[in-house]
């Protein structure tokens, strides 16, 4: 247990200064000696959020400006992960490629921040391929990332916010942010961020939504779906939930079974591979309306061209820039090392 305790202070830094922390009141609270700011820990989970962040989250105040974004955004997705806290085996391959194209040998032995970790996945098989896993999340969703990784090796949940993550700068040897940044009020300046806590040398991966370019039905699927969360966004949660059901029945039976009837036929493939939503045929059920809840909750949707990506990781000044598809964008790139 000191082991744990020291790697926890070892690595963690007050989000306000950059001080270190210190237990204090039983090792409930962590205390920062740069600036006298506490913050609690709860179900063994640190809460190492700005005032005004942790003030709204965890006491029920009101946030305003771009933290009044930020806390309906993560209140949304912490509704949704504790609706669908479940580990399917589906999400290893799913984590895998993702993470393309490194493998899962690449993760052994590295430091690994997980920028936006839902409910834990992709944390999971990261630590299970070797990683020691620092995995941050805004809101409640946090409490099942934790549950979901406790068995799977070395992962440290935090409460903790993107723009100001709690550790060291350069302390990490590989950063990803899968589905996280696009929901944000300012994806860009977030990814910027986080870069700064990678080491010379480290490797940051991130997924965002793509925008249709060449593909009319799909411009058109989009289209409609943006137009409809115009009002599901301003529902309550538990009715955007229940929606969530005959959406994703509506989702199966337009282009998913069908998709799974014209692979079948040699000369209909290239036809049923051009077809949206086919990523769903090798899902439960329950995964794709797990995702049109969170398609027609989150508050915030961002959506960007191969270009776009190209640009975001170029101006960060990124080596070996790669932009790959994997029904979005996938970037990644590496951190130069100054040299001199």
């Amino acid at each position: 247990m000191s082991s744990e305790r020291d790697k926890l202070l070892e690595t963690i830094r007050c989000p306000a200064c950059r001080g270190e922390l210190s237990f204090r009141n039983d090792e409930e609270e962590l205390f920062c000696t740069g600036c006298n700011l506490t913050f609690p820990i709860r179900d063994g989970i640190p809460r190492l959020l700005l005032p005004s962040l942790r003030d709204a989250l965890l006491a029920g105040a009101t946030a305003v400006g771009m933290d009044a974004q930020q806390v309906e955004t993560a209140l949304s997705f912490g509704f949704e992960w504790h609706r669908f806290p479940e580990m399917y085996r589906e999400w290893e391959q799913q984590f895998l490629d993702y993470m393309r194209p490194h493998g899962s040998d690449f993760f052994k032995g590295k430091k690994v921040l997980d920028a936006g970790c839902g409910n834990g996945r992709f944390a999971h098989y990261a630590a299970k391929y070797g990683a020691e896993v620092w995995a941050i999340d805004l809101g409640p969703a946090v409490e099942v990332a934790k549950r979901n990784t406790e068995s799977a090796g070395v992962v440290n949940v935090v409460q903790a916010d993107l723009h100001s993550p709690p550790f060291a700068l350069e302390s990490f040897d590989f950063i990803y942010s899968i589905g996280v940044l696009h929901h944000l009020p300012d994806p860009e300046a977030a990814f910027r961020s986080l870069l700064r806590f990678l080491k010379p040398g480290g490797e940051v991966q991130i997924y965002l939504y793509w925008k249709p370019e060449r593909q009319p039905i799909k411009a058109l699927l989009l289209t409609a779906v943006t137009g409809v969360r115009q009002l599901t966004t301003r529902l309550p949660h538990r009715m955007v939930h229940a929606l969530s059901y005959p959406f994703a029945v509506g989702a199966f039976a337009f282009f998913v079974w069908p998709y799974r009837i014209l692979r079948t036929v040699p000369a209909l493939r290239d036809v049923a591979e051009k077809m949206p939503m086919k990523q769903y045929a090798g899902f439960p059920f329950r995964v794709c309306v797990n995702d049109q809840l969170d398609r027609f909750s989150a508050p915030i949707e961002n959506r960007y061209t191969r270009a776009d990506v190209e640009k975001w990781l170029k101006a960060a000044g990124l080596e070996s820039p790669l932009v790959g598809e994997n029904f979005g964008w996938i970037g990644t790139g590496r951190k130069a090392v100054e040299i001199g």
